[in-house]
């Protein structure tokens, strides 16, 4: 135990403190209950659907590996097709002659 001759009081813990007040104070019951107003349906489904449409939007940000980027694939297999056949029916000096046509 403490003994009282090496308790020094300090004034920066007097705010801990609660002093002589009582910890348990007079319970106080309310006037009335709280009115239970359950949710509207259509309110509630309204607010379901605008979560659901944000979700959506968000996801269809955050996955950028759905998103799709640059020419599309069809477009790359006709282009090469294109240049393909040129190639093989007139050879190497052949398309250098169409280019050059198209060039002037």
């Amino acid at each position: 135990m403490v003994d009282s001759n090496y308790y020094v009081e300090n004034p920066a813990n007097n705010f801990m403190h609660n002093g002589n007040k009582p910890l348990v104070g007079v319970v106080d019951f309310p006037n009335r209950l709280p009115i239970n107003r359950p949710y509207n349906y259509f309110d509630a489904q309204a607010t379901y659907y605008n979560l659901q449409n944000d979700i959506w939007q968000k996801q269809k940000i955050a996955n950028p590996q759905n998103v799709k980027k640059g020419v599309p694939k069809i477009i790359k297999i006709a282009a090469g097709t294109l240049l393909a056949i040129p190639l093989l029916f007139c050879g190497y000096k052949g398309i250098q002659k169409l280019i050059a046509k198209f060039k002037h």
